[in-house]
């Protein structure tokens, strides 16, 4: 749900709010310029620099325009601010200036106007249009006592509701009298990286609090992993686990723990000293508690880890494996598969899965086209799933004329469908070379790179030039060739063209379930 630009981005946040909170499906306005599709997430692009780029040192230039940009809201000229802050926004992140901004101000406090630079403040936080210049008008009041004023603290409370802004606005409640439970109840109205910057920053001060890190803090919508330490550490999970747990708390360590085991984002299990011994009262408890297909999710993606010769710890192994081959779990999978979930699980427990999601891909084809992925090995499935698609997808009517479109979105469902088939049965080809074709000739560089690939791993592993394995295609390509906007994907069709039989970067992962 993207908001009219011409609103300040304060308005926006406003007037979207519902029974406190912003929808699902909010976003600030993008700006892309119209040179790029991807767009970051609300709040994605200070989350990675803070988890993976860290914090550097200003350039003098950088510092020299700050400076500049403080003057000018210090001497009542916020038109000439707003630019200097903008154009500052541009070469650098707020997220990277909060220090020395804040440095400069407490330095040089005696030669600024102090109710100027207030004053500025407000006028960004509540009138501006630029995402930056916003955050520096937050990171400027994090400097002043606004715990008296009402009205701002209600300004500064919405746009934290944003998860562009909650860590900013995080920072200016926690000056107030009752910061730490007005972050607690923010924590509860974001979801994104908002709820990720919420979570490290609230102290867990009452049993309220705790009891929430233990059950809700990791649910955020990007990673569980990002907070899961953070949980473990402020809930108190190794004394819960000391205590017979109830439903509520086996499913919250459940999810803990599960983050924790994903280190890929940042550290997790590995920090925590003599954690077999906390997985293993885990699972002692996990065998009457387990119920659902999350709870033997959680028990799978254990046994998978310490499976690992890196962590191997074979009790761990054994303890999982006796669970998960009970009747229980076998039954709660046999009603997951009905709507085409724990695949990895029916697959381990050597449970007949492929009809069942097979009617699920063909009942609901739109939404579940991707689960071609675990049938596709298997001849006649192979051939049930082609004739799906076929009889699903309209590929003469999706042959259109190239576009330097990435096809993101759900307007290109049927274009993603092909691309998922095709990262299938590039390694089966020629079946399927109608979807070959209807790629090359679609309107997504995506689309038209998985034809492309497709085409390249079966020269490559034939040995053999386009032009005598398929020259249908040769033909084809030919004539696309000469109205391929893209330059790279142009490269691809002429390299293919000119007889090639081997590529780089042709090996298409397989998307495939953990």
């Amino acid at each position: 749900m993207e908001k009219d630009k011409s609103k300040s981005l304060y308005e926006t946040i406003s007037s979207a709010v519902v029974d406190g909170e912003l929808p699902n499906d909010f976003s600030l306005p993008k700006n892309t310029d119209g040179k790029n599709e991807i767009a970051w997430a609300d709040g994605a692009m200070d989350g990675v620099g803070i988890y993976h780029m860290g914090f550097s040192d200003m350039s003098e230039e950088d510092h020299d325009l700050m400076a500049e940009a403080v003057k000018a809201a210090a001497k009542g000229n916020y038109d000439s601010a707003d630019a200097l802050f903008v154009g500052l926004g541009k070469k650098t992140s707020a997220i990277f200036v909060i220090d020395p901004l804040q440095s400069y101000i407490i330095d040089n406090k005696d030669r600024l106007n102090a109710g100027n630079v207030f004053q500025y403040a407000v006028h960004a936080v509540v009138d501006s249009t630029d995402r930056e210049c916003l955050k520096f008008g937050l990171s400027l009041l994090e400097l002043f006592d606004t715990d008296s004023n009402e009205k701002l603290k209600d300004i500064i409370r919405t746009v934290g509701l944003s998860d562009e802004f909650t860590i900013f606005s995080v920072f200016v409640m926690l000056r107030w009298d009752d910061g730490n439970n007005e972050v607690f109840e923010l924590a509860k109205k974001v979801h994104g990286w908002g709820r990720i910057h919420v979570v490290e920053r609230i102290e867990p001060g009452t049993d309220e609090i705790r009891e929430w890190m233990l059950t809700e803090g990791v649910h955020n919508w990007v990673m569980p992993a990002y907070s899961a330490l953070t949980c473990w550490q402020k809930s108190n999970a190794e004394e819960v686990l000391k205590r017979s747990l109830s439903d509520d708390e086996f499913r919250g360590l459940g999810d803990i723990i599960n983050g924790l085991l994903d280190e890929g984002p940042v550290s997790g299990i590995s920090e925590i000293e003599n954690a077999e011994e906390k997985i293993t009262a885990y699972l002692n408890q996990a065998e009457a508690l387990a119920s659902t297909l999350d709870d033997y999710e959680v028990i799978r993606s254990i046994r998978l880890h310490y499976e690992d010769e890196d962590s191997a710890d074979p009790e761990i192994v054994a303890l999982c494996q006796t669970i998960l081959e009970t009747e229980k779990c076998k039954k709660v999978v046999t009603e997951a598969l009905k709507t085409g979930k724990g695949i990895g699980l029916a697959r381990d427990l050597n449970m007949d899965y492929k009809e069942a999601i097979f009617r699920v891909m063909t009942d609901n084809f739109e939404e579940k086209y991707h689960l071609c992925h675990f049938l596709c090995d298997d001849l006649e499935f192979r051939e049930r799933v082609i004739d799906v698609f076929r009889q699903k997808l309209p590929l003469s009517e999706m042959k259109t004329e190239p576009t330097k479109s990435l096809g993101l979105g759900k307007d290109f469902w049927k274009q993603s469908a092909v691309e998922s088939l095709l990262q299938q049965l590039r390694n089966y080809l020629p079946e399927g070379l109608d979807f070959v074709e209807t790629a090359l000739q679609s309107a997504p560089i995506r689309t038209r790179n998985f034809g492309i690939s497709a085409l390249e791993n079966w020269v490559s592993e034939k040995g053999v030039p386009l032009s005598e394995l398929f020259s249908e295609f040769k033909e084809l390509l030919s004539k696309l060739v000469e109205i391929e906007p893209d330059d790279r994907v142009k490269k691809d069709m002429e390299r293919l063209l000119s007889g090639a039989v081997t590529f780089e970067n042709n090996e298409a992962e397989d998307d495939d379930e953990k």
